[in-house]
C-alpha cells in the first residue's frame, strides 16, 4: 500500500472548495471572537458559542433539544453553553406553552445589541481584509458566497442528512483498515 503524505493532504484541501471556506471562516472566526473579547476584557465569548447563534434568532425561540439537533450535539452538550449565554444577559429561557417539560431559548434586547455589534466587528475584519484582497475581488467574493449560502440553506432544508446517512457516505477507513495501511 501507498503511504499518504502530509502533502498529498494540503494539496487535495487546496482544491476543496469546503476545505477553504471551512478554514476561512475558522480564521475570521477566530478574529471575531478575539476582538470580542478584547473589547470585553474577558473571554466571555467561545466559538462553540457563536455555533448556536444562528438558529436563536426567530422570535418563536428554540427549543433547547432542536437547538441541540441544529448543531449535532446533545441536549446535555448545548445546556451548558445555553446558560453562559443567559449569565451573559444574551438570551432567556423560558417554558415551552406547547410542552411543560420543554424549555424554549430567545434572544433578550441586549442579545440582538450583542449580535447587531458582533456583526460590526465581522464588517470591520471585512474593512481590514478588502484592501488586501482587492475591491473588486471582494464584491466578487461576496456575491457568490451570498448565492452558495442561499443555495446551501435551499439544500439543507430539502434534503436534511441524517446521522445514519452520514455514516453510509463516508469512505474514512476504520482502525484496523488504518493499522494495515501503515
Amino acid at each position: 500500500m501507498v503511504r499518504r503524505t502530509l502533502n498529498q493532504v494540503r494539496k487535495l484541501q487546496a482544491s476543496s472548495l469546503g476545505y477553504l471556506l471551512i478554514r476561512c471562516g475558522q480564521l475570521w472566526g477566530d478574529l471575531a471572537i478575539e476582538s470580542v473579547n478584547r473589547e470585553a476584557g474577558a473571554p466571555v465569548l467561545r466559538e462553540a458559542h457563536t455555533r448556536l447563534l444562528p438558529y436563536l434568532q426567530s422570535a418563536d425561540g428554540i427549543r433547547i433539544t432542536d437547538l441541540a439537533h441544529a448543531v449535532g450535539v446533545t441536549k446535555q452538550a448545548v445546556q451548558p453553553l445555553v446558560s453562559e449565554l443567559a449569565t451573559f444577559g444574551i438570551v432567556r429561557i423560558e417554558p415551552d406553552p406547547q410542552d411543560a417539560r420543554a424549555r424554549r431559548v430567545f434572544l433578550t434586547d441586549f442579545g440582538i445589541e450583542a449580535l447587531l455589534h458582533g456583526t460590526g466587528i465581522l464588517l470591520r475584519i471585512e474593512a481590514e481584509v478588502q484592501p488586501r484582497l482587492g475591491k473588486s475581488a471582494a464584491t466578487v467574493l461576496k456575491k457568490h458566497l451570498a448565492a452558495l449560502l442561499h443555495l446551501l440553506q435551499d439544500t439543507a432544508v430539502a434534503a436534511p442528512v441524517k446521522k445514519s446517512d452520514a455514516k453510509k457516505t463516508t469512505s474514512r477507513p476504520n482502525k484496523r483498515q488504518a493499522q494495515a495501511r501503515s
